[in-house]
């Protein structure tokens, strides 16, 4: 096994929820009925693909366990007492969250990830510097802490830039109406605008004792605790890029700028994009649906994402497996 060394333990935060428990299901379509199911507001709950499980937590886990040794403890985070039923909840280094213990008590139940999240440094023993990440999340090379973490404890926030700050304001999708809203609040309580930034969708560094100082915030505190209450994501929620602003502001964080590296499209034009912005690339998040089409396998880049969109079909998504089972073939001492 490869080993690494780290100047501080950093835990990993996964969320995880079994979509097609029968239970889980029940209890969503009732509160979507109730909220008026097919009102636009909530239409992405209502998508198969936002709570989907096909596996992708247990090849994550392979993928850290093969490239992220160093990890100090595994928290994955479940909503109404679900695990994964291949899980070794033997294993010492990994812990099994209920969403219900991290949330305010009287929120539940919640279908929020955005909720979630805003929750997360009330988990029990989680350490001062840690990871958060989606089961479609994989460490594809090995990586050392300081990818996302510098020898003082900084963390090393990946993101799309654009110097003329319409990478938010020119969109209208939820989810970056949830960008705008997080560095609305941010740009009220510092009157900095920090419009530019897109998260590079990877596993992102965070820190504990500085997520709950703007979750305390006098003015960025109403935001983050509305939408702690709110059941099914909304447009009026705070994307958890808030915290990584905050530690912009707070110069807890540097900024690495990330293009996604072009490969599988054309091979003269992804030959010169991948050039021109070469020192962003060679570090830097890739994101795509479909692994196989993507060429993943010729990828380098140290977290790769696959996302199970509202786009995927079966071919896409055996095509994901295909990955899966070449990339991470080796059962980990996280499975039974």
């Amino acid at each position: 096994m490869l080993k690494f060394k780290s100047y501080f333990p950093i835990d990993v935060v996964y969320l995880w929820v079994d979509g097609s428990d029968k239970n889980f299901i029940s209890i969503k379509n009732d509160y979507l009925r109730k909220l008026h199911k097919n009102n636009n507001k909530y239409i992405d709950d209502t998508k198969d693909q936002i709570f989907r499980d096909n596996d992708e937590l247990k090849y994550s886990l392979r993928s850290l366990e093969k490239n992220a040794p160093w990890v100090n403890h595994v928290y994955i985070v479940t909503p109404f007492g679900q695990k994964p039923k291949w899980l070794n909840t033997r294993n010492k280094k990994i812990t099994i969250i209920p969403q219900e213990d991290i949330l305010p008590k009287d929120a539940g139940p919640i279908f929020n990830s955005c909720a979630v999240e805003t929750c997360l440094a009330n988990i029990p023993g989680l350490s001062e510097h840690f990871l958060l990440a989606n089961d479609d999340m994989f460490f594809n090379k090995p990586v050392m802490p300081d990818y996302f973490f510098d020898k003082s404890g900084r963390a090393k926030f990946r993101c799309i830039y654009r110097k003329n700050g319409k990478i938010i304001r020119d969109k209208k999708s939820i989810y970056l109406k949830l960008l705008i809203n997080s560095a609305r609040e941010i740009e009220k309580a510092f009157d900095i605008s920090l419009y530019n930034y897109k998260s590079s969708h990877g596993i992102d560094p965070y820190i504990k004792s500085s997520m709950k100082e703007c979750c305390e915030h006098p003015i960025l505190s109403k935001a983050i605790k509305n939408t702690k209450y709110r059941r099914f994501r909304d447009e009026d929620d705070v994307h958890r890029l808030i915290f990584n602003l905050y530690d912009i502001v707070k110069k807890r964080a540097s900024v690495k700028i990330s293009h996604s590296k072009h490969i599988g499209h054309n091979v003269i034009l992804d030959f010169i994009y991948n050039l021109l912005y070469y020192k962003s690339v060679r570090n830097s998040v890739f994101f795509c649906n479909d692994a196989i089409k993507s060429k993943v396998l010729s990828c380098d880049a140290p977290i790769v994402c696959i996302n199970d969109s509202v786009y995927n079909n079966d071919i896409t998504r055996e095509h994901n497996k295909q990955f899966f089972d070449t990339k991470f073939p080796n059962k980990s001492k996280f499975e039974k």
